[in-house]
């Protein structure tokens, strides 16, 4: 070792220098032994920095792997709810078109048919924006029946207020009226209305023995006739009445 204060050589483990007297403090030693160097432990502390930056990045690049597959399972999932989505938003759009009395859809006549059989016979009915009249409804589901034996499914009639019959009369027993028949009662029916802007007193069927039919009684026929069409998109070859 050195001296820290003539820098000559003395002894190892000496308390004073024999050259210049002066006393070897204990921590003097470190000044003139040699440094020891840290260098192991900073690389251990890089190594431990370096394995936990790899970990993380193991771990977000495993995540976003799975987030990316899930977005992509989800994006090629995407066009069949979308086209899901936009048939039943087409549908919607298709089973309710817009009412007017100046224009009413025959497409629309089964659900008016459904809506004046919910509303238990209690006039007038509430249908999208309208308000029906009794007279109003027989029209339009007469007129309906005639239009669709017709093929004329999307066409539209001009509704009107015609008056409902002033003596209604008919003898309403229970019979089956094949479709030629109500087919020919709904048409005589509505041209009655639109020649004279009221609805006729009762209304024939060309069967012999069979007995008229009331306005009321005509309104159940149509009211049938047209649900049965909404949901098997057919009129029916006959009806029990």
């Amino acid at each position: 070792m050195f001296c820290p204060k003539c820098g000559k050589d003395i002894k190892e483990g000496s308390k004073f220098c024999k050259h210049c007297g002066s006393e070897i403090k204990r921590n003097s030693s470190s000044n003139n032994s040699p440094v020891v160097s840290n260098t192991s432990d900073d690389d251990k502390n890089k190594k431990i920095i370096i394995g936990v930056l790899i970990a993380v990045i193991v771990i977000l690049t495993v995540v976003f792997v799975a987030f990316g597959l899930n977005l992509f399972n989800g994006e090629s999932q995407t066009p069949d709810s979308a086209v899901q989505s936009g048939d039943a938003m087409s549908n919607s759009a298709s089973s309710s078109k817009p009412v007017s009395l100046n224009s009413f859809p025959v497409s629309e006549a089964p659900a008016l048919a459904q809506a004046i059989k919910d509303s238990n016979g209690n006039f007038p009915v509430q249908f999208q924006s309208l308000s029906l009249s009794k007279a109003q409804c027989l029209y339009i589901l007469s007129k309906s029946i005639v239009e669709i034996n017709n093929g004329n499914v999307d066409g539209s009639i001009s509704v009107g207020d015609p008056a409902y019959a002033s003596h209604p009369s008919g003898k309403d027993s229970s019979q089956s009226i094949a479709r030629a028949n109500y087919v020919d009662m709904s048409s005589r029916f509505s041209s009655w209305i639109e020649s004279n802007g009221a609805v006729p007193n009762y209304v024939g069927i060309y069967t012999g023995g069979v007995p008229d039919v009331s306005p009321s009684k005509m309104l159940d026929i149509c009211v049938h006739i047209l649900i049965n069409y909404g949901s098997s998109h057919n009129l029916p070859e006959s009806i029990n009445i």
